[in-house]
C-alpha cells in the first residue's frame, strides 16, 4: 500500500514568522528530552539486553484498543507536570507540593541517600535550558513517581522554567473528577449518581478514554488523567507526559487557557520494512533533511519514531446551547485518530505527514 509523505511543521502552536514563546521553547526542549528517555534510551537498553524490543502493535493505536498487561522492566517510565505559570495555591491540595519535595539537595537524600549521580548536583541543573537539566532528568526519573516543572521566575521578570517538586503525588477522589467532567460534557447536572450506578460505571470507562486511556489503566496514566482535568479546569496552559512499561509510548495532555479541553498525541518506536524505509530516505533528499542523523532511531532495521495526534469526537465537547444531554452512549467513541507523522527524535523543525499505521494491518506484534 503506498501512502504519500508530506512536510510538516512541528511547531503548530505558533504563527509563521513568529517567536516561540518562553513556554515554547522550555516546552520542545523537555519534549525532544523525553522522547530520547522514553523511546529512545529504551531501545538501547533493550539493544544492550539482547532482547527484541517489544514495538507497539500499530493497530493497537486505535481508539478503544486493548492495551496488554505485561510490564517490560527495561523500558523507562515517567510522568512530569510542566505549567506555564505557577501552581495556583488553590490545586496544592491535589498537587501535593510541600517544603519536604523541594528540589533541594538535602530533600533528595533524604529519601534516597545512595542515589547515583547526587554528587554532581547543583542548583542550576534544576532550570530547563540549563546544559545539566537532563542529566538531572536522568537522575530523578528512575526514582520518583511524579515531577514538577513551572515557572520559578518573579512575576514581573522574564519566565525561568524550573523542576521545583519530585515525589508530587497528584491526590483527588475519582468520584469528583467523573462528575466534574459529566457536568462539563452537559451529561450530568448536579450529581454523578443522578441517572443511577450503570451510568456512573460507564462514566468511569469514558473518563479514562477522553485521554486516550483504555478502561484498565491504572497508577501513572490515571494519575496523568486526574491532572490533566484539574488543569485544564482551572484554564491553565500545562503538558503532562506519562509513559509507562505497559504501553511502551510517550503520552502528552495538552491545555492551552483560556480553552478547557484536552489535546492527546504519542510518540512511540515503529520499525520500517525496506520500501517504507527506501521511501522515507527519498523524501529527506526531496526536502533536504539528514535521515540518518534525525529520524532514524537505528539504521538496520530501519526504526523511527511516529507521532499520533487525536481529536474528541462532539460526544466529548459540550453541547453547543448548554442544554443538558438526554443520555450517554456507551458505544460512542469520545475520541479519533486525526494525524500519524514520522518525527525526528534528535532535533529538527519538520515531521514527515501521511505515514497511516493504525488502520492498516500491524506487521509487528509484542
Amino acid at each position: 500500500m503506498i501512502h504519500t509523505y508530506k512536510k510538516i511543521d512541528l511547531c503548530c502552536d505558533q504563527q509563521e514568522g513568529e517567536q516561540p514563546s518562553a513556554y515554547l521553547v522550555a516546552r520542545n526542549k523537555i519534549t525532544q528530552f523525553m522522547i530520547r528517555y522514553i523511546l529512545v534510551e529504551s531501545y538501547q537498553k533493550f539493544v544492550q539486553a539482547r532482547k527484541p524490543y517489544p514495538f507497539v502493535p500499530a493497530n493497537s493505536l486505535r481508539p478503544g484498543s486493548v492495551t496488554p498487561t505485561k510490564e517490560y522492566t527495561l523500558h523507562n517510565n515517567a510522568l512530569v507536570v510542566f505549567l506555564e505559570d505557577v501552581l495556583p495555591v488553590k490545586l496544592r491540595k491535589h498537587f501535593r507540593c510541600r517544603p519536604s519535595n523541594r528540589m533541594l539537595k538535602g530533600n533528595i537524600l533524604s529519601v534516597a541517600p545512595d542515589l547515583q549521580g547526587m554528587e554532581t548536583y547543583e542548583p542550576s541543573m534544576r532550570r530547563v535550558l540549563d546544559d545539566g537539566f537532563e542529566d538531572l532528568m536522568r537522575i530523578m526519573l528512575p526514582l520518583d513517581f511524579s515531577l514538577l516543572i513551572q515557572n520559578a521566575a518573579d512575576p514581573e521578570d522574564a519566565p525561568d522554567y524550573e523542576l521545583t517538586n519530585f515525589h508530587v503525588k497528584i491526590e483527588r477522589l475519582t468520584e469528583n473528577a467523573l462528575c466534574n467532567l459529566g457536568m462539563h460534557l452537559n451529561y450530568l447536572e448536579k450529581t454523578l449518581y443522578e441517572h443511577g450506578e450503570d451510568f456512573v460505571e460507564i462514566m468511569e470507562r469514558k473518563f479514562l478514554e477522553y485521554f486516550n486511556f483504555y478502561h484498565n489503566a491504572a497508577g501513572r496514566r490515571t494519575a496523568a488523567a486526574l491532572a490533566g482535568q484539574l488543569i485544564s479546569r482551572e484554564r491553565l496552559t500545562g503538558t503532562i507526559y506519562i509513559a509507562s512499561q505497559q504501553d511502551r509510548r510517550l503520552t502528552l495532555l495538552s491545555t492551552c487557557k483560556p480553552n478547557p479541553n484536552v489535546e492527546v498525541e504519542q510518540f512511540l518506536l515503529q520499525p520500517l520494512d525496506s520500501t517504507e524505509l527506501a521511501r522515507l530516505r527519498q523524501w529527506g533528499k526531496e526536502h533536504q533533511l539528514d535521515i540518518n542523523q534525525q529520524f532514524l532511531v537505528r539504521r538496520n532495521p530501519g526504526v523511527v519514531v511516529v507521532r499520533v495526534r487525536y481529536q474528541h469526537t462532539d460526544a466529548a465537547y459540550p453541547t453547543p446551547d448548554g442544554s443538558l444531554r438526554k443520555g450517554i452512549n456507551p458505544r460512542e467513541r469520545w475520541i479519533r485518530l486525526v494525524e500519524e507523522a514520522i518525527v525526528p527524535y534528535n532535533g529538527g523543525k519538520f515531521a514527515c505527514g501521511g505515514h497511516t499505521m493504525a488502520y492498516r494491518r500491524s506487521l509487528h506484534s509484542s
